[in-house]
């Protein structure tokens, strides 16, 4: 046993010596821990209500007053802010993993390769079995691309990271409004993918065919569904009265107005609810191949192009990273306020101004960077904090916690559980989201007291390195 530590430490000596200081990856724990409880509040209301209303003010017979100020924060504080914040915390994890296998000796492509495609893995089951909406597999698809892209330097990274993803604003606009789509946005758009490919065609001719491929896929989509699926009425006001026919349809005592998703947990098998699931995965996979896949991968660009810029060693001036906290969260907040309010406008019938979502996801990028400044802030001054050190912990279980969550949810939703599904409104899962993120995060706390890694993370770690390694303290 002393013999298999010492050659572990000796491959992990290797695998280290060329990483950032150990505060700057207590740093990133942190900031995965934070992201982890903002996903978990985003996804426990797709987990316990039909998809056609988790986004929306569901009281459940609880006080509608209190539903709205629910949706109010979800909508200005989380949706969206802290899936971009774990995406380009994976951008940045992948430029630190890849810059420290390049620097030891041993086959540093196939253990980059291995652990996507045990990612890859794990998420197929995670979506199949426990949450369709899952960005395991997503995000190991990605990876593959990013893969191509790792000898571009960080300029180029976040320069083209950039451009893609505002060029996925555009697209986004397009997907949400198939109704009415302007002439005008679909001929920026295509202009816009058009410099973006010729822009990295100079810097990279792999980054250049994805770009070209871009085009082609969002062409056929937009064929494809201008063509294939029936157009329904898209407004906010239209989604609102048919969520609340939903809700409505889910308290009645009459199993045949209820939606698919209760009435498969409620009267259905066990086999007809993996179906169901199979069938919402297929749907998300496709929707993430057609707007999706884009936008995580400019934000991985971004992330890994901040890595390799060691953009955070700027923040180690305490002035400098508040004024970073100040304006991002001041810009981001500030438009996702305006967002939510004019939302909640379009819901109860006041306007129709088809750009909201525009707004909502401008504001997520210079959110999601504020609070990075923020928790960098958070750290420096309560660095063994009890809150801070249990978050920290959970966040360096990442891949553990993430699956933990589901899998605790599910246990509570589904039939085969506690069946809580389509019995609480959004204030009450909120708070239950608060509350399991809470015991994962001191049980991981816990956890890391007796072993190096979480378990999942051990297994990844071994597949990865093709040995098993020892995981005890």
């Amino acid at each position: 046993m002393v013999d298999g530590d010492r050659k572990t430490m000796t491959a992990e000596n290797k695998v280290a010596r060329s990483g950032p200081q150990h505060e700057r990856i207590g740093y990133l724990d942190l900031l995965r821990g934070v992201a982890l409880l903002g996903i978990l509040m985003a996804n426990v209301r797709q987990m316990f209500l039909p998809w056609s209303v988790s986004d929306l003010p569901v009281a459940l017979g609880g006080s509608a007053a209190v539903s709205w100020i629910d949706w109010g924060i979800f909508q200005v504080l989380v949706d969206q802010k802290f899936l971009t914040l774990f995406s380009l915390l994976f951008g940045a994890s992948f430029a630190l993993q890849w810059d420290r296998l390049s620097a030891r000796e041993g086959p540093a492509k196939a253990i980059y390769l291995r652990r996507l495609l045990i990612l890859a893995l794990l998420g197929a089951v995670h979506g199949v079995v426990l949450y369709p909406a899952e960005v395991l597999l997503p995000y190991a698809c990605i990876g593959l691309i990013l893969f191509a892209m790792r000898r571009l330097s960080a300029d180029t990274l976040i320069r083209n990271g950039l451009a893609l993803w505002s060029l996925t604003v555009l697209w986004g606009y397009q997907i949400s409004t198939l109704s009415s789509v302007s002439l005008l946005t679909t001929a920026l758009t295509a202009l816009a993918i058009i410099i973006v490919a010729v822009s990295v065609w100079h810097r990279s001719r792999r980054a250049a065919l994805i770009a070209w491929t871009l085009i082609v896929v969002v062409a056929c989509t937009a064929l494809t569904l201008r063509a294939g699926l029936p157009i329904e009425e898209s407004s906010l006001a239209a989604d609102f009265n048919r969520g609340q026919q939903t809700i409505a349809a889910m308290q009645s005592g009459d199993s045949e107005q209820w939606p698919d998703a209760l009435a498969t947990r409620r009267l259905g098998s066990f086999a007809d609810l993996i179906a169901l699931n199979v069938e919402y995965y297929s749907f998300i996979l496709f929707y993430f191949g057609v707007l999706l896949l884009w936008r995580t991968l400019a934000l991985f660009m971004i992330g890994a192009g901040l890595m390799r810029l060691q953009a955070m060693q700027y923040w180690a001036n305490r002035p400098v990273c508040l004024r970073h906290c100040l304006l991002g969260t001041g810009i981001g907040l500030s438009m996702s306020l305006l967002a939510a309010l004019l939302a909640a406008a379009e819901m109860n019938g006041h306007s129709d101004l088809r750009w909201t979502s525009v707004m909502h996801v401008l504001a997520v990028l210079p959110l999601a960077l504020g609070l990075a400044a923020g928790v960098y802030l958070w750290r420096a001054h309560n660095a063994n904090g009890i809150v801070l050190k249990r978050v920290e912990a959970a966040g360096r279980m990442a891949l553990s916690n993430y699956v933990a969550q589901s899998l605790v949810m599910v246990a509570l939703a589904e039939p085969w559980g506690l069946d809580g599904y389509g019995r609480w409104g959004g204030a009450a899962l909120s708070v239950l989201a608060v509350l399991v993120f809470a015991v994962l995060a001191t049980g991981s706390h816990s956890w890391l007291q007796r072993y190096r890694m979480g378990p999942l993370e051990w297994l990844w770690r071994c597949g990865s390195y093709w040995q098993w390694l020892p995981n005890r303290r």
